[in-house]
């Protein structure tokens, strides 16, 4: 068993977990995401879609764990042309999360910090245009492992409602591509914006 697929059977393992818990939120997500692709010179930023779902356990004070599914625009621009290379994908992050205030009424402010692994696979690599860059597989790889950073904060816009807010940095460990002469790792920074919903007695 390889990485990657480790990662993935833990993130459904957490999922199974999380659902018996009693403190549970889950919502939809949306944002933007700022990519690029390391060691490429000839590559600058794109900007992309990232939307989804998340599963939340939330303690009533400090600590949080969670697991979303994303579907990520990444990839890069080609610096002097007006095209890009867009690698979609579906993107997995567990993430742990610390918050630095334990409020939990209508109108708390709880800032937090988070970090995790995260797992991608691939949906499709395409130019501007739509022409298909990865026939049969053979340019770019068909998962990719990473881990996701970053902070933000929650706001309780009701009770047990909260509206989400981050900044996230996810840091490719593994070439996205095939190529023997050079490895090519995703970077990003992503905004996201989601709104959770209780499902326990959070």
């Amino acid at each position: 068993m390889n990485k990657k697929s480790g990662l993935f059977i833990v993130a459904i393992l957490l999922v199974a977990s999380l659902s018996k818990a009693q403190n549970l939120s889950f919502g939809p997500s949306a944002g933007v995401n700022f990519s690029n692709l390391s060691s490429n010179s000839n590559t600058s930023t794109k900007t992309g879609l990232a939307t989804g779902v998340f599963l939340n356990y939330s303690s009533k004070e400090w600590f949080g764990v969670g697991v979303q599914v994303l579907y990520s625009e990444l990839g890069a621009k080609l610096k002097n042309t007006d095209n890009s290379i867009n690698l979609n994908y579906i993107q997995v992050p567990v993430l742990f999360t610390y918050y630095f205030n334990g409020g939990n009424k209508v109108g708390s402010f709880r800032p937090k910090l988070f970090a995790g692994p995260h797992v991608d696979f691939l949906l499709n690599a395409k130019d501007k245009d739509g022409n298909n860059l990865n026939p049969n597989g053979q340019f770019y790889s068909s998962s990719d492992l990473g881990v996701t950073f970053g902070g933000g904060f929650n706001y309780a816009l009701a009770e047990k409602i909260w509206l989400n807010v981050d900044a996230r940095y996810g840091l490719g460990l593994t070439d996205a591509t095939k190529s023997t002469t050079s490895n090519s790792m995703n970077r990003n920074l992503g905004i996201n914006v989601g709104v959770s919903f209780p499902i326990g007695s959070i």
